[in-house]
């Protein structure tokens, strides 16, 4: 009987999924097609993006309720890989880029790189989101203000340069973006909060429409909407070399941004969503939006967080919002293409703005000069230079700054036996005295630069003989090729000072590799001492030998 509920009670639920499937639609239409516009295509492509993502997405994601969409980050990172690309060429180009960015995602989690997520700051995360919604806002200055003569690539330039010609500003553009901005932000405070962007965009279309004002540019004077299926088109292979870097770029995006979402809420099982399968679904649904025309499309904050609000249940809310979409676009096209290019203008505005997150960019202020000077680097790398290239920047420099604090954190100490028989720790010795057995234990990551930390730290044994350097690797899993050779040439110093080493603890991948680099010879096996669950005894017996090997010495 408690069976024969359960399943009633997931029955009931269905309804809740289409009711939030109808409010997502609603409010993801206008954002597809502003999100098409500011990839440099028509805002039907960013229509079949939202249409096809949410519709592959549910399905392919191991999230629940994450919407597989458009997203500003990702439609300036496909503006900028479009820069210079021939109007008859930018179809083709973009259905490689778009595929191309998800198959290198499908990849990235065949080998399971959704653990790289961990190593990107939250002050490189922060700094590069916060450009991103800034440019987002900067780079609709020419429709909200009606000015179009500017020839900057850059968004930051060509807004000033908006601004600066502020004598030749269209008013009915900047009078229709305002109307706009103001309807949504006043909806965005009423039950209508859903469905604010739509009704604004559906409020100054209507008055366009009937003021008749000829000097405002509609969607439809640059681009038809079909009320048609999207064709089938398959990328021109051969350009592959000239956009890897564009699809590398948009596939870290894609991959950052779904990382974040797909963490929103758990799923109705409690486990939090797996980053891998999350990455393929993005990919799968990146390939398919590709073949059909669509934009890249990623983890979507905003489509995402309307469906949970509006109460989606299950992968079904999903699913059909996007086929609510494809009936919304295919039934509305002469409408859409009578849409003031300044109202979808607004909307970007306020998308852009609604993306700037000030408790979290006060928190990475607050936290540390590091922190800040991280964020202020990858904030201004990012206005500065086209977004694919500032997003391999980001991720380049969080990798550095990430092998620079790990070797920074590095730490060497001695240990001595207190009297009450256990080992306890102190500061190392610069020098190492004749007839003496030195136990060293380092922490900290010895890959890398941290392997040379530790290489300076080592005590000196200029003035010694007849010594014994005890060093702890705590059974560490694998050590690098750079700890090796540092190893290697503190071995031979000692030993040029009538001096040992011994290496405690270690495991049997670490034993293998001393193995296989032909250190375990040099060093000598009855110098190395295994790991042992117990773990101080290796260091005891290890000391115990010491004492022994110095006595003989005598």
């Amino acid at each position: 009987m408690s069976e024969k509920k359960k399943h009633s009670g997931k029955k009931l639920k269905f309804p809740q999924d289409i009711i939030a499937a109808a409010t997502g639609s609603v409010a993801a239409l206008p954002e597809g097609m502003a999100f098409g516009v500011m990839a440099g295509m028509s805002p039907i492509h960013g229509l079949y993006a939202s249409i096809i993502g949410p519709f592959i997405g549910a399905w392919t994601t191991s999230s629940v309720y994450m919407v597989v969409s458009t997203t500003g980050a990702l439609a300036l990172a496909t503006r900028g890989a479009l820069h210079g690309v021939t109007q008859d060429e930018k179809i083709p180009v973009l259905v490689l880029i778009t595929v191309l960015a998800g198959l290198i995602q499908v990849l990235m989690s065949v080998l399971r790189l959704g653990f790289l997520m961990r190593f990107i700051s939250n002050s490189v995360m922060r700094g590069f989101l916060s450009a991103v919604a800034l440019t987002i806002v900067l780079s609709q200055f020419e429709d909200v203000f009606g000015y179009y003569a500017s020839k900057h690539s850059n968004k930051v330039l060509k807004a000033l340069d908006v601004i600066l010609h502020y004598k030749e500003f269209n008013y009915y553009a900047l009078g229709i973006a305002s109307l706009t901005i103001i309807l949504t932000l006043y909806l965005e405070r009423t039950r209508l909060k859903h469905f604010s962007m739509f009704f604004s965009l559906a409020i100054a279309t209507l008055i366009t429409f009937f003021i008749k004002i000829s000097a405002l540019r509609l969607v439809g004077h640059e681009n038809k909407i079909p009320n048609e299926l999207p064709s089938f088109v398959f990328p021109p292979y051969e350009n592959i070399p000239d956009v890897l870097i564009s699809s590398l770029a948009i596939a870290l995006i894609g991959f950052i941004q779904g990382a974040g979402v797909s963490h929103m809420r758990p799923n109705p099982n409690g486990n939090y969503p797996d980053s891998n399968k999350d990455l393929r679904g993005e990919g799968f649904a990146n390939i398919a939006s590709g073949f059909f025309t669509g934009i890249p499309v990623g983890g979507s904050v905003s489509h995402t967080s309307v469906l949970t609000a509006a109460g989606a249940y299950s992968r079904w809310a999903t699913f059909i919002s996007g086929i609510m979409i494809g009936l919304l676009v295919f039934t509305t096209s002469g409408f859409i293409e009578q849409l003031p290019m300044a109202a979808l203008g607004g909307i970007l505005v306020i998308s852009g703005f609604s993306s700037l997150s000030r408790e979290g960019i006060l928190i990475i202020w607050e936290t540390s000069i590091q922190a800040r000077c991280i964020m202020g680097f990858t904030f201004i790398a990012t206005l500065a230079v086209p977004i694919q290239y500032a997003v391999l920047g980001s991720v380049v420099l969080t990798f550095i700054l990430h092998i620079v604090e790990a070797s920074n954190r590095v730490k060497l100490k001695a240990l001595i036996v207190a009297d009450d028989g256990f080992l306890k720790e102190i500061p190392p010795p610069s020098e190492i005295k004749s007839n003496e057995v030195v136990m060293l234990n380092p922490s900290g990551s010895l890959f890398f630069a941290g392997a040379y930390v530790l290489k300076d730290l080592l005590p000196k044994a200029d003035h010694a003989t007849h010594s014994v350097v005890i060093i702890g690797l705590g059974g560490r899993k694998e050590i690098g090729s750079t700890f090796v050779t540092v190893i290697k040439e503190y071995h031979e110093y000692l030993r040029e000072h009538h001096c040992i080493l011994k290496l405690v603890g270690v495991g049997q991948v670490v034993y293998h590799q001393l193995d296989r680099t032909d250190l375990l010879e040099e060093i000598g096996i009855e110098n190395v001492y295994r790991f042992d669950t117990e773990l101080g005894r290796p260091m005891m017996h290890a000391r115990r030998d010491g004492y022994q090997w110095i006595k003989q010495q005598q």
